[in-house]
């Protein structure tokens, strides 16, 4: 049944009538016949499917990457899903998963058609050669109401705007009306800020900042490296935006009841640019199914006369993007006894047949092969994906070393108390972004010291052998 290597980087071929057993791994069984699986079988009816169910990876006090470690180790799957990319990089570097290059090239599979910016991102992530495909991926777009730009006079937004631009924009917006009324140029929903959440000002901040390619830490992963003009920039141009008025603060909104029970609808309302509320937001796919939702909802409502342009840009390389994320990369254990039976089913799909029946679905992502690109109610979706992978995301995504998970909440606490003194003029930008520096380097140190420790005491905790 072993399906093994055959020729230069080739795999024997799975034969018409052959019989053979692949285990996948994916979310749960259910899940991956409904996405992959059936319409595999019905064309590759001699091929079975055993599933290995991702769902124990997560919960409470659980380390995703060390219990995928363990199932992979107990499972032996043929086909190994990854959905947080930590674990992909770490396994392509390790040698743990079969080279696809050769594999495409001798099987003439055709990847040309399919968006570089998400097989440079998968080609960065394994050092240089490609260990996994995706059929989709996630991206955002800078959404706006136009009947608002029309009613207050305020020029279009265009493809490639910088923060500057957009901040510029929305500062044009009247910025005095009073609870429901009030209106703001630029927002994103509750589900991103405030609520619990990261501050709005550090929010916007750092948001910024990741568009201009600048990074909180070195490539080591070992740095903090805040101290710098673009990040003083970023945090001038966040702070001007909140003082202004022209950026909605979702943290000063009346907070949802949930024990109370909510509605769709009102749910639906809550969102301020479906509800008309605010100019420009960025947003995911996602957002066009809530505007839809609310159109049919919302009937003695006037909707939302929408459209998109790209996510702003940096303008140091207006060309290219941090927006795009994949959360679904399918590959073939290094080891696989059925490694050629395993490597058809991750081309199956991410084939152009697939991408096909895909389009016909609204499942909220993006389909990796541009021919179908789609339309939505007459307006273009190419601003998800006209912009390149920037080199910076592709070079930090090359150098990933892994931060322990309890800085992260340190970097939001601590950023979130000094963007505020900025905004409440106890600080300075200089003094704020020193104080980050400090308190997140010893944050950072800390962090990484109490994991090296948690690591120790495992490893002197299990039995030899």
């Amino acid at each position: 049944m072993g399906q093994g290597k055959e020729g230069q980087g080739g795999l024997k071929p799975l034969g018409k009538d052959e019989k053979a057993v692949i285990k996948v791994m994916y979310y749960d069984k259910s899940s991956l016949f409904q996405h992959y699986g059936a319409l595999f079988m019905a064309k590759y009816p001699n091929v079975d499917i055993e599933v290995v169910s991702t769902q124990s990876m997560y919960g409470q006090d659980k380390d995703p990457l060390k219990t995928f470690e363990e199932m992979v180790e107990a499972e032996k799957p043929d086909v190994l899903y990854f959905n947080f990319s930590n674990a992909f990089v770490k396994w392509a570097r390790e040698g743990k998963l079969l080279p696809l290059d050769d594999v495409i090239q001798a099987d003439k599979f055709d990847i040309e058609n399919m968006l570089p910016a998400v097989t440079e991102t998968l080609r960065a992530q394994g050092g240089g050669k490609l260990y996994g495909l995706s059929p989709s991926f996630y991206s955002s777009a800078l959404f706006y109401n136009k009947g608002m730009f029309e009613k207050y006079g305020v020029p279009l937004p265009k493809d490639g705007m910088t923060w500057a631009e957009v901040l510029e924009l929305a500062k044009r917006f009247p910025a005095d009306g009073q609870g429901a009324e009030r209106i703001y140029g630029y927002g994103e929903n509750n589900s991103y800020m405030g609520g619990g959440g990261a501050p709005m000002g550090f929010r916007y901040f750092t948001m910024i900042g990741d568009t201009q390619g600048l990074s909180y830490l070195d490539a080591k992963q070992e740095k903090i490296t805040l101290q710098t003009e673009g990040w003083k920039q970023a945090l001038q141009l966040a702070v001007d935006g909140i003082q202004s008025g022209a950026l909605y603060d979702p943290a000063k909104e009346p907070q949802i009841d949930f024990s109370k029970g909510v509605s769709r609808e009102e749910m639906l309302e809550r969102n301020p640019f479906v509800s008309g509320r605010i100019a420009m937001t960025v947003e995911g796919t996602y957002l066009i199914s809530e505007l839809e939702q609310a159109k049919e909802i919302r009937k003695d409502k006037e909707s939302v006369n929408w459209d998109v342009v790209t996510v702003p840009v940096d303008p140091q390389n207006s060309g290219t993007s941090n927006a795009l994320s994949i959360s679904e990369v399918f590959s073939v254990s290094a080891d696989s006894p059925n490694a050629g039976a395993a490597w058809e089913f991750v081309k199956y799909i991410n084939s152009e047949e697939m991408a096909r029946v895909k389009s016909k679905m609204d499942e909220g992502r993006l389909l990796s092969r541009t021919a179908y690109v789609k339309d939505k109610d007459g307006r273009s979706l190419e601003p998800f994906y006209k912009l390149g992978v920037s080199e910076k995301v592709t070079e930090q995504a090359a150098e990933a070393a892994p931060v322990p998970m309890s800085f992260y909440s340190e970097f939001s606490r601590i950023g979130g108390q000094e963007v505020q003194a900025v905004l409440d003029g106890k600080k300075t930008a200089d003094e704020a972004l020193a104080a980050m520096q400090n308190g997140l380097q010893e944050a950072l140190t800390k962090a990484k010291q109490e994991e090296a420790a948690s690591r120790q005491q495992e490893t002197a905790g299990k039995p030899a052998g």
